[in-house]
C-alpha cells in the first residue's frame, strides 16, 4: 500500500482495535477510550469493513478474536508505538545540546545581555554556541529565511508570521554628561532640546520611524554632530561632550555609570517615544523544543538585569 492511500483511513481507528484486543469487551473499550459503547460498535463495523473480516465474534463473557485479528495485535502494537514516536515532542537535554543560535540584537543591550548569559551556558549548555548579528532592516525577513532565529528589538510588528514576546518597556529620555548644563533639570523644553549638538545612534533613527510625524520632525530638526553604530563611542563623545543623544534607561543603568551620564525626561511633546524591546522569531521555530529553551534562557536573563537595574535605581 502506498503512503498516499492512507489518508483513507482513520487512525483513531487502529486505536479502537488496539484496545478492543487488549480488552475483548466493547464496555471497558469504551470506558478506556472515554467514549459510548455505540461509538465503538460504529468503529468495530467500519474495522470490518476495512479488513473484510469479522474481526470478533460474540460470546457470553466477552469478544473473542478471529484468527485475522490476532495476527494484526502484534503488527498494530509495532505500528502504533512507531506513530507515538513519530508525533511526540522529542526529549531536550541542554547539556548536550550542540545547535549554534544566531542572533540580531541591538549592540547596547548585547553588551548587558551577552555575559550573563554565556556564562548561564557555561554551566547549563556548555555545547550550545551563540553568532550575535547587530539588528538591521533585513533581520525580520533574515528570521523567515532561517538565517536568525530570533532577535530582540523595539520595532513595532505587524506581520503574522512572527511571534514576539514583550520583554521591557522603552521610554525615551536624553543622556548628557553629569557636567552638561541641562544634567540637574527634570525634563527639557523644545528649546533647550534643541540648544546642544546630538549624538545618533543609527539603529535609534531607525527606530524612531514608526513615531508620530511632529516627533520625527523634532528629532529631524537636531544638529546631529555624528551619526554611529557603535553605542561605546556615542556614550564617550556625550561624556566628554556637551553633546546630547536620544536613549533609554533599560539595560543602561551600567554603561551611563561606567561613562558618567545623567537622564533627563523628553520635551512634552516628545514623550510619544516610546516602545517596547520584544523577543521575535517565526512561526517555524515556535514549537522546536531547542528554540523554545533558549528563548526562556535568555528572556529569564533580560529579566534578571532588569530586576537588577531596579535595586540599582532604588539603591
Amino acid at each position: 500500500m502506498k503512503p498516499d492511500s492512507l489518508r483513507r483511513y482513520d487512525l483513531n481507528l487502529l486505536v479502537t482495535l488496539h484496545v478492543l484486543l487488549d480488552e475483548c469487551s466493547v464496555s471497558r473499550a469504551a470506558e478506556r477510550l472515554c467514549l459510548s459503547q455505540s461509538a465503538i460498535s460504529r468503529s468495530l463495523g467500519r474495522l470490518r469493513d476495512i479488513f473484510d473480516d469479522e474481526l470478533f465474534v460474540r460470546r457470553p463473557h466477552g469478544l473473542q478474536p478471529t484468527s485475522r485479528a490476532l495476527e494484526l495485535q502484534a503488527e498494530l502494537s509495532d505500528a502504533l508505538g512507531m506513530v507515538s514516536r513519530v508525533v511526540a515532542t522529542p526529549d531536550f537535554d541542554p547539556q548536550t545540546c550542540t545547535k549554534e543560535f544566531t542572533i540580531s540584537v541591538m549592540e547596547h543591550l548585547a553588551m548587558q545581555i551577552m555575559p550573563g548569559l554565556l556564562d548561564r551556558l557555561c554551566r547549563e549548555a556548555p555545547h550550545v554556541r551563540i553568532r550575535v548579528h547587530p539588528w538591521s532592516e533585513t533581520s525580520l525577513n533574515d528570521m523567515a529565511t532561517g538565517k536568525l532565529d530570533l532577535s530582540i528589538n523595539i520595532i513595532p510588528l505587524s506581520r503574522s508570521d512572527l511571534h514576539k514576546q514583550i520583554i521591557a518597556p522603552v521610554e525615551g529620555v536624553v543622556l548628557m554628561s553629569r557636567n552638561h548644563p541641562y544634567a540637574s533639570l527634570d525634563q527639557l523644553t523644545r528649546s533647550q532640546f534643541l540648544s546642544y549638538p546630538h549624538v545618533g545612534l543609527t539603529i535609534a533613527e531607525y527606530a524612531e520611524k514608526p513615531f508620530a510625524s511632529h516627533v520625527a520632525m523634532l528629532l529631524a530638526n537636531r544638529e546631529v554632530m555624528l551619526s554611529t553604530s557603535d553605542p561605546h563611542l556615542a556614550f564617550e563623545i556625550v561624556s566628554r561632550t556637551d553633546a546630547m543623544m536620544v536613549g533609554t534607561m533599560s539595560f543602561a543603568s551600567s554603561l551611563m555609570a561606567r561613562y558618567k551620564l545623567t537622564a533627563v525626561a523628553l520635551p512634552e511633546e516628545m514623550r510619544q517615544l516610546r516602545s517596547n524591546y520584544q523577543m521575535t522569531w517565526h512561526r517555524l521555530m515556535h514549537r522546536d523544543s531547542a528554540h523554545m529553551w533558549f528563548r526562556n534562557l535568555l528572556l529569564d536573563e533580560c529579566h534578571m538585569l532588569l530586576e537588577q537595574e531596579v535595586k540599582q535605581q532604588v539603591a
